[in-house]
């Protein structure tokens, strides 16, 4: 597996709503301090650890933004929390498996985490911040 590189922000990563956007940004930032411990090859201790600490600012993410679309009234919120619910039982289970005896491999994880983040950026949050300019203004996220 090649090595996995630092997702550096861009506008290209922006939807257009600066609280979203800094959730967004704040998650990248965590995403490229576990491309770091790879990179200086640390133990799956502390990949775990930052992982979690992935894990946890995920799921309050996640629910700022449910609840947005929800204020809203998005009519693909089910399917997007479905997204949401789908990745953190996957980063748990690479969390899980880190403390068994055959670990996966970091960069398994990472490939994963940059695929997963960068689509669901780009598709999934873009199209409900694109519903929202179409429909209505919501005032606060």
């Amino acid at each position: 597996m090649d090595n996995v590189k630092k997702i550096v922000w861009t506008n290209k990563l922006s939807i257009g709503n600066p609280v979203v956007d800094y959730d967004h940004n704040k998650l990248l930032d965590i995403f490229n301090n576990l491309v770091e411990l790879i990179e200086n090859k640390k133990n799956d201790q502390e990949f775990a650890k930052i992982l979690s600490k992935m894990t946890d600012y995920s799921l309050n993410h996640f629910k700022k933004e449910e609840e947005y679309m929800r204020k809203m009234s998005y009519p693909l919120l089910d399917e997007h929390k479905s997204y949401h619910r789908d990745y953190i039982y996957k980063v748990a289970m690479f969390n899980v498996d880190l403390s068994n005896n055959n670990p996966p491999d970091p960069k398994e994880i990472t490939a994963f985490l940059e695929e997963w983040w960068t689509n669901h950026i780009l598709i999934h949050d873009n199209k409900y911040e694109k519903y929202k300019n179409k429909t209505q203004s919501v005032s606060t996220y």
